[in-house]
């Protein structure tokens, strides 16, 4: 603010919140769920689907058997339907409990 001298409302005007899904997914292993090939390909591709007007993150817990799977995008829907469908490989590969 300082530096452009410009009000909080004014310089937050152009900022745009996205929604955002974050789903906690009860896991066998942390590590072999986020490091599952078939895993990380379903998640490049929603990265790509995504372009720039979205992001996904696959985090570990540190103190549960939990994989954590967030994405911001655009629509709420958009949002939903990429997080299933990382959830859904998991699901295939047998890493949920």
């Amino acid at each position: 603010m300082l530096e452009k001298k410009e009000s909080l409302a004014k310089l937050m005007s152009e900022l745009t919140i996205f929604p955002q899904v974050l789903k906690n997914v009860h896991v066998h292993d942390k590590t072999a769920a986020q490091d599952d090939p078939d895993v990380k390909a379903e998640v490049d591709k929603v990265a790509e689907i995504l372009g720039d007007s979205g992001r996904i993150l696959l985090r570990q817990s540190g103190t549960e058997p939990v994989v954590r799977v967030m994405v911001e995008a655009a629509d709420m829907d958009t949002c939903e339907k990429c997080v299933d469908q990382v959830i859904e490989v998991m699901k295939k590969k047998n890493h949920l409990l």
